[in-house]
């Protein structure tokens, strides 16, 4: 399990995941904004704006499961922080569930667990 978690395979899983999950989050946001009210009142806009998230509204929960699960399971198994820090990144997963593990994945996840040379060449980061 704990090479699992360290592969490229589980980096990427993560990486959508807690992309979804922002994007969840960005959306969160605007449905407390005055333009979101006006979108639901005109009936071709609120349609148009539910047709655009849906596949968001799909892949949310099971994308939330994964990095909150896998964050968890990463952060008593194999994190190297001290146990104050793990501690504080639990409260943070209880505390807000799928946003506390998205921002535990961009801090720790990432820096404990580098992109491979061939991941990066494909995605085109260069150092």
């Amino acid at each position: 399990m704990s090479q699992w978690l360290r592969s490229n395979k589980a980096n990427t899983l993560f990486l959508y995941s807690a992309w979804v999950v922002v994007c969840v989050g960005i959306f969160f946001i605007f449905m407390m904004t005055p333009w979101f009210s006006e979108i639901e009142a005109r009936p071709r806009a609120d349609l148009t704006l539910r047709i655009l998230v849906s596949p968001l509204a799909i892949l949310a929960a099971p994308a939330s499961l994964i990095i909150l699960f896998g964050m968890a399971v990463f952060c008593l198994r194999e994190d190297r922080s001290p146990v104050s820090a793990k501690v504080f990144w639990f409260i943070m997963f209880f505390a807000t569930a799928c946003f506390g593990a998205v921002a535990y994945y961009f801090s720790v996840y990432r820096k404990q667990v580098p992109l491979s040379h061939s991941r990066k060449a494909i995605h085109g980061i260069q150092h």
